[in-house]
């Protein structure tokens, strides 16, 4: 075999490998999508589910157990979609959401953007009294720079980005935003101040608001497909991934987390092989940071792994 005939071999190997690899990577993407859109119980289906599965006491006295004395600080939002039909909602009541408000404006921001009132490629000033500290990349860019509605949409998620969420709330106008909350049946919701600008009462949401959001983008009926499915694919790119992610960590986790002092909340969905779910925990004045923590992923952990099969 000449020298020429060895190279020719050798590129063709190298070339198969490459589409190899290539296309397992686009075939587990692929199937991934595929997996999450295969979960979702048809309207069909929800209509056979009981509005109530028969294992909600054993998980209530589970989150009970886990939570011990501190019980009467937590609240907890569960829906699985393929087992029920109406979510577990535990101990909801009006409560500060920190970081997690965030989800109304990003809603909001897709209404919009749906409705034809603003282009995500828009772009919008960064003002100086929107500039402030805590988590984020864009207040580096200064006053007066300008960007996309898309990428700070997407920061305010991902980094929980807090001058993105001050830009947004003023581009998409905080009584319009409050007005779009209450629309949409959020009850406990309110908007009363921008990120780290509190002069007055504090924001307010609940597990049962929240549980909702997600469980409408899940559904594809918080805006529409397309708009939703951008939402989920911000929440599966969050940063902070001590909570739910670690407890689940071959699970897909399309979530949002908030934390102030003594504080600290997660919620989304929770892609699986064996079913969805969604799963919302906020606290008040928890005594405990990283027992706080642990509990949490106790919780998400346990309904993933004991409840998620459809009760005898």
């Amino acid at each position: 075999m000449d020298k020429g005939t060895k190279i020719l071999i050798f590129l063709n190997v190298i070339l198969l490998m490459t589409l190899g690899i290539l296309y397992f990577v686009l075939f587990s993407d692929s199937k991934a999508e595929r997996s999450r859109r295969h979960n979702r119980p048809t309207a069909a289906q929800m209509r056979e589910l009981p509005a109530i599965a028969s294992d909600r006491d054993e998980i209530q006295n589970m989150i009970r157990q886990t939570f011990g004395n501190e019980i009467q600080k937590f609240s907890i939002y569960l829906f699985r979609p393929g087992i029920e039909n109406q979510p577990l909602i535990f101990q909801s009541k009006p409560m500060r959401p920190a970081s997690m408000i965030k989800m109304f404006v990003l809603a909001k921001v897709m209404q919009d953007a749906r409705d034809g009132l603003l282009s995500l490629d828009e772009l919008i000033p960064i003002t100086s009294e929107n500039i402030v500290g805590g988590a984020g990349s864009i207040a580096g860019e200064g006053a007066g720079a300008r960007v996309p509605i898309r990428r700070a949409a997407e920061l305010m998620i991902i980094e929980s980005d807090n001058t993105a969420t001050n830009i947004l709330i003023d581009r998409v106008g905080m009584e319009n935003l409050n007005t779009y909350i209450r629309a949409n049946g959020y009850n406990d919701t309110i908007v009363n101040h921008k990120m780290m600008l509190q002069k007055g009462p504090s924001n307010l949401s609940s597990v049962a608001d929240l549980g909702l959001l997600f469980t409408k983008i899940y559904e594809y009926k918080c805006v529409d497909e397309f708009y939703d499915q951008l939402m989920i694919s911000y929440l599966l790119k969050q940063q902070d991934r001590d909570c739910f992610p670690a407890a689940l960590p071959y699970w897909n986790v399309a979530h949002k987390t908030g934390e102030v002092d003594n504080l600290y909340d997660d919620g989304g969905i929770f892609f699986g092989a064996q079913g969805d779910f969604i799963l919302v925990i906020m606290n008040d004045n928890y005594e405990n940071r990283g027992e706080t923590i642990e509990n949490m992923k106790k919780i998400a952990s346990s309904i993933a792994k004991n409840f998620m099969e459809i009760p005898k």
